[in-house]
């Protein structure tokens, strides 16, 4: 009798840790933190690719107001005042990708590589 009841207080401890790491597991892996975390990576991956665009853009435009002639000053003003605005647009994308960073850090995403 008392190795029927080993054997069965034996087996329901097992089903308790078994639960326990599931549950802990659950805990850890949660599909709405996950999607969430994808959510928040998958703007931050478009708004980066953003700011590679807006540096390209940069760039062509100091090469063109390098090139372009000096006699013709309402195009050199203009190019001058793209390269303003492209300028603030860039600042503007910088401190979105930095502030997604951090809420991605706060809501806890597991393995992050930013």
């Amino acid at each position: 009798m008392k190795l029927i009841t080993t054997v069965i207080l034996l087996a329901l401890i097992n089903v308790s840790f078994a639960q326990d790491d599931y549950l802990m597991q659950d805990a850890i892996t949660k599909p709405a933190l996950s999607l969430r975390c994808k959510e928040l990576l998958r703007e931050r991956s478009e708004k980066v690719k953003v700011q590679q665009r807006l540096n390209a853009l940069l760039q062509r435009n100091q090469d063109l107001i390098k090139k372009s002639p000096k006699a013709g000053p309402s195009m050199h003003n203009r190019l001058l005042s793209t390269q303003v605005k492209t300028k603030n647009e860039l600042h503007l994308t910088n401190l979105k990708i930095e502030s997604m960073e951090e809420n991605i850090v706060r809501s806890g995403c597991p393995g992050i590589s930013l």
